[in-house]
């Protein structure tokens, strides 16, 4: 006796009718019911797994760099908690989102992220690509999920996931600390006798740095996370979550100017705060900002009922089978495509010398300098540096000489190197050397302490404590190359 199989329109209608009503409770009956809605699950799903297969292969670059930069400490690891928000909705929302036909748009959407992602790989930053992998793979779940899940909050935490935090602070970081030192100035004025230079304030005779911690960048990363979250908490609409955006803005710039101006005011005097005054001023501000944008996501809302778990009805696409398998056969086409330029590039490219060569110096405040071998690590820095980099020492101190062209992301804030190597980093201050300024801290690890100061400099002899400052003054041709980074350790 031979079965004919069934089709998949028939597996739907018998599972449909497993659900309005199931057998008798016995072995054989849910024996029968777990295979028909595995298979159901598996025919719902099938376009979407081998994506999802695909994207685990071709983008596996940059799965590797996301990794590597989430464990090399050199940014805040923020974006794992956006990461681990999403995995949890996921997770929580997988059973309803197995019951949901699969969206045509959203899944031609993450092909065409996918195609875009490999491409990308070698031709945009590692960050501008890794977001196109993360958008890829998150369209592919938006093709399945809840109908009462709101899109753009999903993609939101998304692009909050990404380990941006340092980035930001160092393209944006520096003109969000003059409009935050500047606005904190209005507000001092009729107490103080206040002024500013750059990010700096002069308060009573007393400098005082808008440091990074000040720029409002995590505040607002916290702010817009709190957004998201409220939204698909609330099951806002993307049109209510859009709109409520601008005021969300609004609150962490407000916010962050109050705490900075709190903290300026208190520091007035001279007197260093406690750490536990200063962190805790800043946690109260970001708390009550957090909880402004919560009330203001609520304002209105009405979360949807237990009805709007079911899908509406969606009328038969005729040209559904032919788009997912032109979907599939572009996914694959661009998998074998990575897969076969990985297995023909086993060379790299060494970097070209600079065009205008600068003997590294030999001398530093009238001592003999002796060149020192970089370290692995530095020396595969120093491969795709768009400059020089040499390791210098004086007998008791080490320095670190930079030299660059042109303005570079990859002339780093030595805070930021310090802390990829595992060091603690505190008193982050200006020092006043010989009429400039230098920006210092103390770095540790180990019970060893090291005092670091930083300063960038031109042949014109102009000068920045700042590497964002430095970067957007060379960028808008208000300094000329060529430049030297300096960075002095001395041990404590």
């Amino acid at each position: 006796m031979s079965y004919p199989l069934a089709t998949p329109a028939q597996l739907v209608q018998a599972a449909n009718a497993w659900q309005e009503s199931p057998p008798e409770r016995s072995l054989q009956g849910a024996i029968v019911q777990a295979v028909v809605a595995a298979m159901l699950i598996a025919l719902r799903l099938a376009p979407a797994a081998y994506l999802l297969a695909m994207m685990a292969v071709a983008l596996w670059p940059q799965w590797q760099w996301l990794a590597a930069r989430m464990q090399d400490g050199s940014d805040n690891p923020l974006g794992l908690l956006a990461a681990a928000a999403l995995l949890g909705l996921a997770l929580w929302h997988a059973p309803s989102a197995l019951r949901q036909p699969l969206r045509l748009r959203w899944l031609v959407c993450a092909g065409a992220l996918f195609v875009l992602a490999v491409l990308s790989q070698h031709q945009l930053p590692a960050l501008a690509s890794a977001l196109l992998a993360l958008l890829s793979v998150v369209c592919l779940w938006l093709a399945v999920r809840p109908s009462t899940l709101a899109a753009l909050p999903i993609m939101g935490l998304t692009v909050l996931a990404l380990p941006l935090i340092a980035s930001l602070q160092f393209y944006a970081g520096y003109p969000l600390r003059v409009a935050v030192a500047e606005v904190s100035r209005w507000l001092l004025v009729p107490f103080f006798n206040v002024s500013r230079t750059g990010a700096a304030l002069q308060v009573d005779g007393q400098w005082i740095l808008v440091d990074a911690a000040c720029s409002g960048v995590q505040m607002a990363w916290w702010g817009y996370a709190t957004a998201c979250i409220s939204a698909l908490l609330l099951q806002l609409t993307n049109r209510r979550f859009v709109l409520r955006l601008p005021l969300v803005g609004l609150l962490v710039l407000v916010g962050n100017i109050a705490r900075n101006a709190v903290l300026v005011a208190l520091q007035a005097d001279g007197q260093v705060l406690a750490f536990w005054l200063h962190e805790g001023i800043g946690l109260l501000a970001l708390l009550l900002v957090c909880l402004g944008i919560w009330w203001h996501m609520a304002q209105g809302s009405q979360t949807q009922g237990a009805t709007c778990l079911a899908p509406a009805p969606q009328r038969a696409n005729p040209y559904q089978a032919s788009a997912i398998a032109i979907v599939l056969a572009i996914g694959s086409l661009a998998a074998w495509s990575q897969l076969s330029n990985s297995a023909q590039s086993t060379t790299t490219v060494p970097h070209s010398a600079s065009p205008s060569y600068l003997e590294a110096p030999s001398h530093w405040q009238g001592e003999r300098l002796r060149p020192l071998a970089l370290s692995a690590v530095e020396a595969r820095f120093a491969q795709q540096f768009p400059g020089r980099i040499e390791r210098l020492t004086n007998g008791t101190d080490t320095l670190i000489w930079r030299h660059v062209q042109q303005p570079t992301r990859m002339l780093h804030p030595a805070a930021d190197c310090f802390r990829a190597m595992g060091y603690r980093i505190s008193q982050e201050q200006l020092s006043d050397k010989d009429g400039q300024v230098w920006r210092c801290f103390i770095a540790e690890i180990n019970g060893q302490r090291f005092k670091v100061c930083e300063i960038i400099q031109n042949a014109d002899g102009q000068h920045f404590s700042d590497t964002s400052a430095w970067y957007w003054a060379a960028l808008l041709g208000q300094s000329q190359a060529p430049w030297q980074a300096w960075t002095v350790v001395s041990a404590l």
